[in-house]
Formats: structure tokens, sequence, C-alpha cells
């Protein structure tokens, strides 16, 4: 079963957030405070969190910034929920931290929709890099591989939340340049790390055939 660590300084909403993903058969753990997320994590391993990011007097930034520099909870995913629009700056500062955004009110539908999505997606990045370790590639590759499959990923949807935010922006608006040279950039990154993936998948494939020759010929 899936375990996810929902943190909110409103108790009303860990509760209710907490009730969606228990509908879903799956854990919920609650904190009301980045210390508090800080303290529980420091004692247990969730699959996936979702953290708020207007908290007091520790908010989802710091919090954020506090998981992902420990190296005992770096890997865990962690989706950010929040009543405003994200700005392009917290986005390009926060960017390679986090899996999602999810704006409030949060919906029950929205929410799995979320969950099913992103461990869907896990278990295809988990499949792919068993096949690459099993065709015998280097386990530097492999690390490279499952790391450029999870960031291409959440690039994919910073991308179409940058774009969402552009377009409801006014002409005269003054940050929209900022966020057509945001997004510029992110997709040029975008487009480098799919040009590396693909470069890594074919040689996976290619190997994966050759073993697959190789134990034909010698049955």
């Amino acid at each position: 079963m899936y375990r996810i660590l929902i943190v909110d300084d409103n108790p009303a909403i860990t509760d209710i957030l907490a009730r969606m993903v228990r509908h879903e058969g799956l854990e919920a753990i609650e904190a009301h405070s980045g210390e508090e997320a800080l303290a529980i994590l420091g004692q247990d391993h969730p699959d996936l969190i979702f953290l708020d990011i207007l908290m007091e007097p520790m908010d989802g930034w710091e919090t954020l910034d506090r998981i992902k520099r420990d190296k005992r909870t770096a890997d865990i995913p962690v989706m950010m929920i929040t009543a405003k629009s994200l700005d392009p700056a917290e986005v390009q500062a926060h960017t390679a931290h986090f899996e999602d955004y999810i704006q409030k009110p949060v919906t029950r539908r929205e929410l799995c929709r979320v969950i099913r999505q992103y461990f869907r997606k896990e278990s295809e990045i988990i499949d792919e890099v068993e096949k690459a370790r099993l065709s015998g590639m280097d386990a530097g590759l492999v690390d490279e591989f499952r790391r450029l499959s999870r960031d291409i990923e959440v690039h994919q949807r910073l991308l179409l939340l940058l774009w969402n935010v552009y377009r409801t922006r006014e002409d005269d608006d003054p940050q929209r340049p900022d966020l057509l040279e945001a997004i510029g950039r992110m997709e040029a990154a975008q487009n480098a790390m799919r040009s590396r993936h693909h470069e890594i998948r074919t040689r996976i494939r290619s190997q994966g055939k050759g073993c697959g020759s190789e134990g034909e010929t010698g049955g």
C-alpha cells in the first residue's frame, strides 16, 4: 500500500485530503507544519508528499528545500499544493525539486488523477530501469536513465503550468517576457534531456536484442 504524507498548517485541509487519499485505499499521514513534517520524515519514509506552500512559520519552499537537502529524504517525490498561482521565479528556483503542482481548492477527482498518474508513470519507469539493468548496462547509465525519465516528466508538467500562466496574463503584464524566457530555457533543457534519454533507451533496446539473440543461438 502506498503511503502519502500530507502537510498543511490548516488541520481541516489535511483532514479532507487524508480522507480523499484513504478513499483510494492508500495510507495517509498528516503533518500540520513544516517542522512536524520533517520530524515525521526523520522516522518514516512515505512514497509521496503533498506539501502546502503558504504555511507559517516555515513555508512550503523552505520545507521542500530541507527535504531535498537531506540524503535520507531527497528521493521522496513532492507535490506542491497552494491557493495562489506559481510565480515564474518560484518555478525556476524549485523546478528540480517537486513533481507537480495542484491548485486549491482540491477536488477528489483531481487529487486521485494526480496520484494515479504519478504512480502509473513511476511503475513504467521502474520497469524500464529493470530492463536496462538486466541488459547488462553500466550502473551509471542506468542511474542516468532513471533520473532523466523522472526529470522529463516533471519538466513536461511544469512547462504546461508555465504556458497556462503565460496565456492568462494580459499583453501589457511586465512578467510576460520573463515567463516566455523561462519557458524557452525549460524547453531547451527538456529537448536536451529527451535527446539523451532516447540515446540511452536505444542502447538498452539494442543490448536487450543482443542478449535475446545469444540465448536463442545457445539453445
